[in-house]
């Protein structure tokens, strides 16, 4: 049988498809009724539009809950301000790190030096068995925890292209807040009744402290991970005879006020702590510092002297908000000082601060200035692991823990 072509036949399929789609936009006939009806006067209406529901006028209501409706930030915001104000927030560094706070602040320090009181106490040395429960303390905040998140990205400066397997574990907030937690309760569970019951202990509490310098507007905005509350004012015996400080640095050609952003809705400074409560003198700040939350600016790294310029600025904002609380919104000289221990950690190193506030005037570098007693760098471990699947600290140093007992029993 010969095979030849076949001609002139159709796909039904095809024909089909094709036919639906033309019959599927079939173009209306003008009839020209409604052009008749119009002039006739009778009113024509879009069947469409007749079947819609036309819906109701909603009712607002105001639903009382937590929170508040967010008000807008433009000129009719209550803390709306024309001047603008230099803000400096608890996620944030300053660029010239100690220096800068020093000018900031007008503060002297004396590095490596702390009052001779926390000295003779940080060199008793604690029983054996609390130095094992601050192992264990380290152990549950690095190794035990449960929580599995994604850690941030490992990066290899010399390899920036390779993309390394992310690595699920323990973050850097949760290993602080357990770490630190823990200390506390050791602390308070080996002090005496006296002590522990004369002092409040509060988590999370955000203080802002506004001032001027050089007719600028400055406020700093931070958050004490623990402030430590006492019924009585913190106060250390400090000889400044024997002691050599650094001096205030002129930071030219570099403004104070670098990579602080403007701001034009801010308030007033606030302490915390009502003043009608007994336990509202600060004693001691933690402060934390996570790697994954605070940053620069122009998001380059962190250094370490931005580190420690962050415990001198978050220092001075508890203790001058709380100043302003005692002596009025407009004080300068402060009759008698305000002292404030600090301690900054990353629930591995442990920076120690003891802040002499003397002064709201900050203008200049001449006059009466603050004093910053420090004690930087201090390790409490050298590395908290699982190694050959067992749970292993290495390097553990007493002394930090010790240091932590002085300033709360002080």
């Amino acid at each position: 049988m010969r095979l030849t072509q076949i001609l002139n036949r159709q796909h039904i399929g095809f024909m089909f498809k094709k036919h639906w789609l033309v019959q599927g936009k079939p173009v209306p006939i003008n009839t020209k009724v409604e052009e008749y009806l119009k002039s006739k006067g009778i009113p024509v209406e879009d069947a469409l539009e007749f079947v819609k529901e036309k819906p109701e006028p909603r009712e607002r209501i105001e639903i009382v809950g937590p929170h508040e409706s967010s008000i807008l930030l433009d000129k009719d915001h209550p803390y709306y301000k024309e001047k603008p104000c230099y803000t400096l927030k608890h996620t944030n560094v300053l660029l010239e790190g100690i220096s800068q706070a020093q000018v900031l602040t007008k503060t002297i320090i004396a590095e490596d030096k702390l009052p001779q009181k926390i000295e003779e106490m940080a060199a008793i040395p604690a029983p054996k068995a609390i130095h094992e429960n601050v192992k264990k303390a380290i152990l549950s905040a690095n190794v035990f925890d449960c929580e599995q998140k994604k850690l941030p990205k490992i990066k290899d400066p010399e390899r920036p292209a390779y993309n390394f397997p992310r690595i699920l574990g323990i973050s850097d907030k949760r290993r602080n807040e357990i770490i630190t937690n823990k200390l506390l309760h050791l602390i308070e569970r080996s002090s005496d009744i006296e002590a522990t019951q004369s002092k409040y202990i509060v988590n999370d509490v955000e203080c802002q402290s506004v001032f001027n310098k050089d007719d600028e507007l400055i406020q700093f905005q931070e958050v004490s991970n623990i402030l430590v509350t006492s019924n009585n004012p913190v106060q250390h015996e400090l000889n400044e005879k024997d002691i050599s400080f650094i001096e205030i640095p002129d930071l030219y050609p570099v403004k104070h006020t670098i990579t602080l952003p403007k701001e034009h809705f801010y308030g007033s400074s606030k302490y915390p702590i009502h003043p009608t409560i007994t336990m509202r003198h600060p004693h001691t700040t933690w402060l934390h510092y996570n790697s994954t939350e605070v940053n620069n600016v122009y998001e380059t790294p962190v250094t370490p002297t931005q580190i420690l310029g962050r415990s001198l600025t978050h220092a001075f904002a508890v203790a001058t908000a709380y100043a302003k609380q005692l002596h009025g919104e407009n004080v300068k000289d402060l009759p008698e000082p305000v002292y404030i221990n600090c301690i900054q950690t990353d629930g591995q190193k442990y920076h120690f601060g003891i802040l002499q506030l003397n002064t709201l005037n900050v203008d200049g570098t001449e006059g009466t200035k603050n004093v910053w007693y420090c004690k930087n760098d201090m390790e409490l471990y050298g590395s908290s692991k699982y190694l050959s699947a067992l749970p292993v600290l290495e390097n553990y140093n007493p002394k930090v823990y010790e240091y932590i007992n002085a300033f709360y029993n002080c």
